[in-house]
């Protein structure tokens, strides 16, 4: 030891235990919800409403991302791998729902209760407690409710019903739920805002960009900031309804279906669908389940250098791209210019044909909903919390179309839209069902549908 130095005291390496989580089960286990329960609920009461009326289980180890761990096709819900889940064991999950990715869960001194076959879109918040109060808060999302990309649920907030067979509910992308109810068979639009203690009546649609605070604007047209749900747009949501719930079984015999990984020790090897899991087939760029829907099991395609296109299943892909996604750029291209959690999901709607790498900012989600084709030109730009979905814009056609060199602004909402070479969409502006003439400025907040600007965003 050279002079002046001080020895060091020596450090001992020891392997550390990785306890393993205990399962909640649905009888015989006590349920602690902690101090500040809301009014009017003892323990036993709170209890029995959020997880026995009806049944559901929190997204903790081991029920992820299937939950429960070992259902099958017919009770499977998926928490995609990249969920964001704060106090899961506040959380309750029904069967038959799909938490797509880049959801976040957050019941921090509050609880989330999330409904038979309903969807938690890409890049959605749901939010028990938002400004952190001392009494917990909840968020109630019922039965067949679809809370679009990007959408915001703040509680104490109510969303449908969990009542059998009750009207399906649309939470539009981008949307903000803030501490309101929203019935049984009502919709809100894109960008749209309900206020705190707003209730939206069964069978309204608060309009794209409208911020509704009072129950008088919610419930009379002639405000302007409602009208009536049409049949189409029922059967459209019915129609996603019935896919994602097909997704949530997909995705989960994807990742526990694998005889490969060999059987699950904590159940019968008769039960043929139940395998330890494998995340790589639900993580990163990775093939669509193969749904009735789906034309098959594909998987995203990228530019190779020698052989053109081929399948790129990459577990450790920066965005989740799933499904017939084709991008007319090397892999590493496109993981290089797509920021952080992207969601590009052809596993709805597809293709989704990109003729270059697009550039994109955080949480920007690109899909296709109600099926039909998406056609993405060279140059794409689209900024954070940027919104893209495809679909049939009109009867006599299935493709919606983004042209060469087009920006789309942070926040914005592009719905079953063609936009044309050159133009720009700006920030927080919703574009829905219609046609943007190459080289167009759309103002930011801009309101445009079925081609006519209609208003601006009220919020």
């Amino acid at each position: 030891m050279k002079p002046g130095w001080k020895s060091q005291p020596r450090q001992s390496f020891r392997p550390a235990c990785d306890p393993l989580e205990p399962r909640i089960a649905l009888s015989g286990v006590a349920y602690h919800p902690g101090p500040g329960l809301p009014a009017g609920f003892t323990s036993i009461s709170f209890f029995h409403q959020v997880l026995q009326n009806p049944p559901g289980f929190p997204p903790v180890r081991p029920n992820t991302p299937v939950v429960p761990f070992g259902a099958g096709p017919n009770t499977a819900s998926f928490v995609d791998v990249t969920t964001h889940v704060f106090n899961g064991r506040h959380i309750i999950i029904g069967p038959l729902v799909y938490v797509a990715p880049f959801a976040t869960l957050d019941a921090r001194n509050g609880y989330v209760k999330v409904g038979s076959g309903s969807t938690i879109g890409d890049n959605s918040k749901i939010l028990a407690n938002p400004n952190h109060e001392k009494i917990p808060t909840i968020v109630f999302i019922g039965n067949s409710t679809v809370v679009g990309p990007g959408a915001t649920i703040e509680g104490p907030s109510t969303i449908g019903s969990y009542q059998q067979n009750s009207a399906p509910v649309s939470i539009g992308a981008n949307a903000l739920i803030d501490a309101a109810t929203i019935a049984p068979g009502a919709f809100v639009g894109p960008l749209a805002r309900v206020g705190p203690g707003v209730t939206v009546p069964s069978g309204m649609y608060v309009l794209p960009g409208a911020n509704v605070t009072t129950n008088a604007e919610a419930s009379n047209p002639k405000l302007g900031f409602v009208r009536a749900v049409t049949s189409t747009e029922i059967s459209n949501l019915q129609t996603q309804i019935s896919d994602d719930i097909q997704l949530a079984a997909g995705y989960a015999g994807l990742y526990e279906g694998n005889p490969a990984t060999g059987a699950s020790p904590a159940f019968s090897p008769t039960i043929s669908y139940v395998n330890n899991g494998y995340l790589p087939a639900v993580s990163g760029s990775s093939p669509e389940p193969g749904a009735k829907f789906e034309p098959g099991a594909k998987s995203p395609m990228f530019l190779s250098s020698f052989l053109g296109l081929q399948p790129g299943v990459v577990s450790s892909f920066r965005a989740r791209v799933i499904g017939q996604a084709t991008f007319i750029a090397h892999a590493t291209q496109v993981a290089y210019r797509l920021g952080p959690s992207n969601s590009i999901r052809a596993d709805q709607g597809q293709p989704i044909l990109f003729a270059s790498a697009p550039r994109t900012g955080r949480g920007v989600s690109i899909q296709s909903p109600v099926q039909g084709v998406l056609k993405i030109g060279h140059n794409l730009i689209a900024d954070t919390g940027a919104v893209i979905l495809g679909g049939p814009r009109s009867s006599a056609s299935n493709v919606s179309q983004i042209g060469d060199n087009v920006t789309i602004g942070a926040g914005a909402v592009i719905d079953r839209s063609t936009i044309g070479a050159g133009a720009l969409v700006g920030p927080r502006s919703v574009v829905q069902k219609s046609f943007v003439p190459a080289g167009d400025v759309i103002p930011p907040g801009t309101i445009m549908i079925n081609n006519q600007i209609v208003g601006h965003i009220q919020w």
